[in-house]
């Protein structure tokens, strides 16, 4: 029995230990490390590092955008599925220069695309995702004047920036139909050597995997799926 509760106590600690490790408050790479040290992450940064639950999610952001800064990918930055800004907060202070477009209704979700959605999605009502509005969103943000609100049904709302070519492209509207408008308009306008994240591929969210698989049917690119809590597919474009 003595043995038998060394085991499990070692077990325990081994668990944490590895839970700490990825997703703990003090897991961060040692590039991350190095920049902190020799000062070149803001104070902002390094509170929502500290704060977001996520850290695989968080740092696989980091090492894109600080690729796309050396390479001089041009481009802005855009959002589909804000919620209450939390994602956007965060890459917004990793390269607040940019000017970042965000997409959203503030709303919740349009029965539109609500209908013929299949796994968890299906058990979604409009009225999710409805408790947040633009006020909120920027407040959180605490960004600069490079942060640029679509509200609306997406993609009319992406009119304005029909124009705009893109760096860096973060999706997670969760649903089939806003996530397939999405990468059909963000990946012509794409630079080479810019990123597509699309949050929520697993088993769970359908309508994303059959979203991303329809698309990467079409394009020279292989997706690569993150090891994040949820799932993150990333799509780098590639030519020059």
């Amino acid at each position: 029995m003595i043995n038998l509760g060394i085991i499990l106590i070692v077990m325990i600690f081994l668990i944490k230990y590895v839970w700490d490790l990825f997703f703990g408050k003090g897991y961060a790479p040692v590039e991350w490390e190095h920049q902190r040290k020799e000062g070149k992450i803001s104070p902002k940064l390094l509170k929502l590092q500290k704060n977001y639950p996520d850290k695989i999610r968080f740092f696989n952001w980091w090492f894109q955008v600080e690729r796309i800064k050396r390479g001089n990918v041009p481009g802005a930055f855009a959002e589909l599925g804000v919620y209450k800004g939390e994602s956007a907060a965060v890459l917004h202070h990793m390269d607040p220069g940019r000017k970042f477009h965000l997409f959203d209704t503030f709303k919740g979700l349009p029965a539109v695309d609500l209908a013929n959605e299949t796994g968890e999605a299906a058990t979604y009502t409009p009225d999710r995702f409805a408790d947040t509005q633009i006020a909120f969103v920027l407040e959180k943000i605490s960004g600069n004047e490079n942060i640029l609100i679509h509200p609306g049904y997406f993609p009319d709302t992406a009119d304005p920036v029909k124009e705009e070519r893109f760096a860096l492209v973060n999706l997670d509207a969760d649903l089939y139909k806003p996530t397939r408008a999405a990468l059909e308009f963000f990946y012509p306008r794409l630079s080479p050597g810019g990123v597509i994240f699309i949050h929520d591929y697993n088993h769970k969210w359908e309508g994303i995997r059959k979203a991303i698989a329809e698309f990467t049917a079409t394009i020279p690119e292989t997706m690569v799926l993150m090891p994040d809590i949820d799932g993150t597919v990333m799509i780098v474009k590639s030519g020059g």
